[in-house]
């Protein structure tokens, strides 16, 4: 039992790669209100693809019965040039039936058939793949690629600046980082900075309402709380780590990705000594 690997010419072959990217401008209108973004696609021109072959894969047999050679041939599949360029060597996505069904009716495992074939399969996969990375389509291929490999970095990079979602890059930049709409991009800033300070001012409030609360029942050994753990009732310690571990969730960095509460979390970790929980 071997492999055998027939070369077949086809007519007809997979469309080639695009030869760009373009971007351009997307505009629609919801309820008066009008709404755009920067988008991409490919470009309509491709490549011509020349190379015009595929691969017939097959498992011969050849046996003795009653004094004679009996031949046998299994097709397992033919794969295209392209097929191995476009989506790697792999043939069981060629196989009719899987690869199972080969295995099985040749009295194989799949890993048997697998290794037989790529015995010989293999060389013809790599001399595909380096002829192909010599070809401008591949080099296009491989500029494209790039192209929306930064693109998807700038944006991650935008929406995690400015706690915006992604789309909100669109409609700032295009796919090859050009500034398209600078004023869309003093709003992000500004509606950013001015979250920025509300924040701000969200914690300064909490920092003093605490500070208030320390100064009015915590300290001194006159007010309600006193200054010590000793002055709190196990039922006393065990509303108050409730109490802790509700606003530690609250106001944890894992909670809060893209806020500072450092200061919150300063206040409760003072709350937890002086309340022994």
């Amino acid at each position: 039992m071997f492999c055998v690997i027939q070369e077949v010419e086809v007519k007809t072959v997979p469309a080639g790669e695009p030869k760009g990217i373009e971007a351009y401008e997307s505009r629609w209108t919801i309820n008066g209100q009008e709404f755009w973004s920067y988008e991409y696609r490919n470009s309509a021109e491709r490549f011509e693809r020349p190379v015009r072959k595929s691969y017939r894969i097959s498992i011969h047999e050849s046996r003795q019965e009653k004094g004679k050679v009996k031949k046998k041939q299994t097709v397992i599949c033919t794969v295209g040039y392209y097929d191995v360029t476009d989506y790697g060597g792999w043939i069981g996505d060629a196989v009719r039936g899987g690869l199972k069904s080969k295995a099985d009716a040749l009295g194989l495992s799949e890993g048997e058939l697998v290794d037989m074939v790529y015995e010989k399969w293999q060389p013809i996969v790599d001399k595909i793949l380096e002829e192909y990375q010599q070809t401008e389509e591949y080099k296009a291929k491989e500029k494209n690629q790039c192209i929306l490999d930064e693109h998807a970095r700038r944006v991650d990079a935008f929406r995690k600046k400015y706690g915006v979602d992604g789309k909100e890059y669109s409609r700032c930049y295009d796919v090859f980082g050009k500034l398209r709409n600078p004023e869309y991009l003093k709003k992000v800033k500004a509606e950013y900075k001015a979250r920025k300070e509300y924040e701000r001012r969200s914690r300064e409030q909490s920092r003093s309402y605490y500070e208030n609360f320390y100064s009015n029942y915590g300290g001194g050994g006159s007010g309600y709380c006193g200054t010590v753990a000793g002055n709190y009732s196990e039922a006393d310690r065990a509303m108050l780590k409730k109490f802790y571990r509700t606003l530690s969730r609250a106001f944890h960095p894992d909670s809060n990705p893209d806020k500072d509460t450092s200061e919150e979390m300063k206040m409760l970790n003072r709350l937890k000594e002086e309340w022994g929980v």
